[in-house]
């Protein structure tokens, strides 16, 4: 038995994924700076992986739209800069910073924000329509 897809469902995991995606950058962002970490030298951008599932014969509908897969670390190189009074310093005065773009990160950021609204859109118009198909059985 084919079960019916709810957009609304849909909506609601692409906003969940994107709310995590959001949270994930804006640690990344908070970060920037960070040149030790509790696991030793500077912190590593951080990737949310999305995963998303297709429509097809014999599909689990608890398995539709999106999901975050993974949260991965960027194998990007560090940036080094030279400054020789730093405590984190290397001999030769350079000090690795992390590995993170906020212009990149903020161009990401908007990404994030407009997929996060279009799931908002969608939910909205879900709604809309089941007002208007209540109102047309009312009358």
């Amino acid at each position: 038995m084919i079960q019916p897809v709810s957009a609304r469902d849909i909506a609601v995991s692409g906003l969940k994924a994107q709310r995590t995606r959001m949270t994930v950058i804006a640690q990344n962002i908070a970060n920037v700076d960070t040149v030790r970490t509790a696991g030793g030298g500077p912190f590593r951008r951080q990737l949310a992986v999305l995963r998303g599932e297709q429509l097809k014969p014999g599909y689990n509908p608890e398995r539709l739209g999106v999901r975050v897969e993974r949260i991965e670390l960027d194998d990007a190189p560090f940036r080094t800069v030279f400054n020789p009074s730093h405590p984190d310093a290397d001999e030769s005065g350079y000090v690795q910073y992390p590995n993170i773009s906020v212009a990149v990160e903020m161009v990401d950021l908007v990404s994030a924000q407009r997929a996060y609204d279009a799931n908002i859109a969608v939910f909205v118009s879900g709604k809309r329509m089941d007002q208007k198909a209540l109102e047309i059985i009312q009358q």
